[in-house]
This record gives C-alpha cells, sequence and structure tokens, in this order.
C-alpha cells in the first residue's frame, strides 16, 4: 500500500505539472490568436484611415467590414481627446473604452490590455495613428473572450478528470505490481515463520527470474543449508561429547562397584583409586579442552598477547615433555634456529604446543623419535612437529582438525585421547592470525606445520 501510494502521489506531481503546462499552452495559443486577429483588424482600420488622410467624421464609414466566416471583431476610432469619431456595429460601449484610448493617444506602441465590458471579457488593442494631415486618432479593436474562456474551462475540466483517472489508475496499477513483486518476500516470511530447528533441511521452492527477489531466494536457501550443516555439526558435537564423557564416568563408577564389592586389601584399594584418579584426570582435561572450545566458539577466548621469544618457547616445551617421552622410550629432539619473536597468548601457546608433542608421542613407537623444529620463513615462523609413526592415511587428512576426529587405529595407543587436541590447537592458531596443517611432503610419519606471523624484537 505504501508503495502504491508513493507512486500514485509521485505521478500526481508529474500529472499535474503536464496537465498545467498543457493548459497553459493552450491558453498561450488562443490568445496569441486573438492578438493576431485584433492585428490584423487595426492595420485594416489603419490603412483605410491612412488613405483618407483625415479623421473621419460621425456619418463617413472608413471602417472596414470583418470578412465572412471570422469571429466579430468590434472597432472604434477615438480622437486624441477620447471622443469617439466612429465605431461598427460589434464594438462594446465606448464609455468605457475612453481613457484606453487616452492613453494610447499619448503612447507610440500598440497597448494589449483584458478588461470586463457589460459584463463580458474583452481583449482590447489600442494604437495611434498619424494622419497627413497632421492629427492623430486612437484605433481601438476588440474581441469577446468567452468563446475562448469556454474553451478553456472545458479544456481544464478534461484534464482535471483525465489526470485523476489517471492517477486512480496508476494507484491501481502500482498496488497490483508491487503486490506482484512483493508476494514472493511474503512467501519467504511466511516460510521462513514456520521453519524450525527441525526443518532446517527444508528449502524455498519459489520459481523465481534471477533478479533481486531471487538472488534473495537463493541467498535465504544458502543460509538454511550453512544452518543445517552448524546444527548436524553442533548434534555430532554435543553426541561425541556425550560420548567421550560417558567413558571415564561408567569406568570409574565400575571400579568403584568392583572394589566395594567385597573387602580388599589396601593394595588393592589404592590401585583402585589410582584407576579413578587417571579417569578423572581424563575427565578434567575432556571438560578443559570442551570449555576452550566453546568458548572460541563464542568469541569469548581473549588471549593476553605479549612478544614470546618462539625458539626458547619450543625448547622448554620439548624439556617438559621429555621424561614423558623417556617412559615410552621416545627422543625428543630440538632443532631450534635463530632467535625471532611473536605475538601470542603464553598460556594457548603452550597449550598448542603441548597438545602437538602429546598427539606426537602416542603415535610414535618405541625406539622413534618427535622432532621439534623453529624455523623463520619470509615474515612468517613455522614450527614444526614431527614424529616417525606410521603417518596419516591420506584419506583421513581432511578430518584431522575436526573435532572428535581420529586417525585410523595404527597411529593410536591405548591412551588415545578424544581427538580434541588437533581441533583445539587450529582454534589457538586461528586465534594468533596463524594457520596450521599437516606436511604432506613429510617422508616418514606425521609432521605438523604451525605458522604465526613474526614480531618485532621488543626494545632494550
Amino acid at each position: 500500500m505504501r508503495l502504491a501510494l508513493a507512486y500514485a502521489g509521485i505521478f500526481s506531481v508529474v500529472a499535474i505539472v503536464a496537465a498545467a503546462a498543457l493548459w497553459l499552452a493552450l491558453s498561450r495559443t488562443e490568445y496569441s490568436s486573438i492578438d493576431d486577429s485584433l492585428a490584423g483588424a487595426a492595420r485594416g482600420a489603419e490603412s483605410a484611415l491612412v488613405t483618407r488622410g483625415t479623421p473621419p467624421s460621425a456619418g463617413d464609414d472608413v471602417l472596414p467590414p470583418p470578412a465572412s466566416g471570422e469571429i466579430p471583431v468590434g472597432e472604434l476610432v477615438f480622437s486624441r481627446t477620447g471622443t469617439v469619431l466612429q465605431h461598427n456595429d460589434t464594438a462594446p460601449s465606448s464609455s468605457a473604452l475612453g481613457s484606453i484610448a487616452t492613453t494610447a493617444a499619448s503612447s507610440s506602441s500598440p497597448a494589449l490590455s483584458t478588461q470586463t465590458i457589460d459584463g463580458e471579457s474583452q481583449r482590447i488593442l489600442s494604437t495611434r495613428v498619424e494622419l497627413r494631415s497632421g492629427d492623430s486618432v486612437v484605433i481601438v479593436v476588440t474581441r469577446s473572450l468567452a468563446e475562448t474562456n469556454r474553451l478553456l474551462f472545458n479544456a481544464g475540466l478534461v484534464l482535471v478528470v483525465g489526470m485523476a483517472m489517471l492517477v486512480v489508475a496508476a494507484a491501481v496499477v502500482g498496488y497490483g505490481l508491487a503486490g506482484a513483486a512483493l508476494r514472493p518476500v511474503r512467501e519467504i516470511a511466511s516460510t521462513a515463520r514456520n521453519f524450525s530447528e527441525r526443518d532446517l533441511h527444508r528449502r524455498l521452492e519459489l520459481d523465481l527470474p534471477p533478479d533481486e527477489l531471487g538472488e534473495l531466494a537463493d541467498t535465504f536457501n544458502g543460509m538454511l543449508a550453512r544452518m543445517e550443516t552448524a546444527f548436524e555439526s553442533l548434534r555430532r558435537f554435543t553426541a561425541d561429547a556425550a560420548h567421550e564423557l560417558r567413558a571415564p564416568l561408567t569406568m570409574m563408577r565400575t571400579e568403584a562397584e568392583v572394589t566395594l564389592s567385597k573387602p580388599r586389601t589396601e593394595k588393592e584399594y589404592r590401585a583402585s583409586l589410582q584407576t579413578m584418579l587417571s579417569e578423572a584426570e581424563r575427565l578434567g582435561r575432556l571438560a578443559d579442552q570442551l570449555l576452550l572450545l566453546a568458548r572460541a566458539d563464542a568469541g569469548a577466548l581473549n588471549a593476553q598477547m605479549t612478544k614470546i621469544l618462539i625458539p626458547g618457547l619450543v625448547a622448554e616445551a620439548g624439556a617438559r615433555w621429555r621424561s614423558v617421552a623417556a617412559r615410552h622410550d621416545v627422543t625428543i629432539l630440538d632443532e631450534v634456529g635463530s632467535q625471532g619473536y611473536v605475538w601470542g597468548d603464553v598460556d594457548l601457546m603452550t597449550r598448542l604446543l603441548d597438545n602437538l608433542i602429546d598427539n606426537a608421542l602416542r603415535h610414535t613407537p618405541d625406539g622413534g623419535t618427535v622432532t621439534l623444529s623453529v624455523a623463520a620463513v619470509d615474515s612468517w615462523w613455522e614450527i614444526a612437529v614431527a614424529d616417525s609413526g606410521p603417518g596419516v592415511d591420506p584419506g583421513l587428512r581432511d578430518l584431522l582438525f575436526e573435532r572428535f576426529a581420529r586417525a585410523d587405529p595404527a597411529r593410536r595407543r591405548d591412551t588415545g585421547g578424544a581427538g580434541l587436541g588437533l581441533a583445539l590447537c587450529a582454534v589457538i592458531a586461528r586465534l594468533h592470525n596463524g594457520s596450521i596443517s599437516l606436511d604432506a611432503g613429510a617422508p616418514q610419519g606425521a609432521r605438523f606445520v604451525v605458522r604465526l606471523p613474526a614480531a618485532e624484537p621488543p626494545a632494550a
């Protein structure tokens, strides 16, 4: 309705301006025709008076009769003092024209005016004529405007009625066009209003051309597809998280039930508690990872950025994990190059390195090696953690950084994680404007590379 009213309003303004311009053009044309006829009659009377040479008397007939078929024109001849010397039968009352004649007697150019005489609008032309006798007279020519005014009134009435009808028609057509154009929008809104999380597989089935509304429908369908993917990912994430949380809880409950089923020795109680403690630690790590990922998804993972000496951070991480690696007969090697800095959060970067080293140790066989390296490449620092394990199946490489994703069983120990470590590494790398990837060209095992933008060294 608002579009139709706006369209009708704009069309009304245009129609009024056009009608006014047409009416004014018609009026000017009619008045110009009348003025031309008055000028022609005045020239005829002037020619007759100039031929005579002297002012006419009351009995003389010097005014030429109007041509047949022409609209009657009133003609009068006045002296310079305003006395009527002669007039024809169609001339109006001379008393109303005396002042015009007196004014024209003192002017050297013709004058046009419009006056109401005897209740009728008249168009009047007055001009002074010099005679050979030295005298001068004033010719006054008049023509009734009744017919012209009637024509202009009828034309204005037709224009007003016609424009009103056009405005109404434009409003109706505009309403119909706006309704037809916005009907797909109403259908989109109605469909969206009835959508729920169970209907994300549905799509808008509208036969639309590739215009703005078609683009809107395609965008809406694309949004539904992304929401469906996000909801499905969330559903899988929730199911996987519930499964991972249930496993240690089930283990702890079973251990407690078995231990309490009959009296035990102190050694057996300690072994049972040690098992439950290990499961509790595993449950705590899992809950901590889930909380960190949830904060990252909510945009609430705020990093305390400082300049970090990156080779030193990597060397500290290697030293921290050497005792764990020794228990599995795995050697950790450091290949740290030149010194350099990155902007980062120390705690998050430490967690990233710990996850990568832990992942490498779990997938490295006894007697193998884990290599930590740092290298400067252009304006980036590359941190690499490589193991000598069996590597990653190429078909599984695209899933490595998804949550709860695990590689094939050949790369798992019985202490395998929940599949959140690499996903958390990817989140931390993105938070530091960097990236993490699996080096597909590694000759042996798996080699994960973290790229971080380099920072200027701190001032001395």
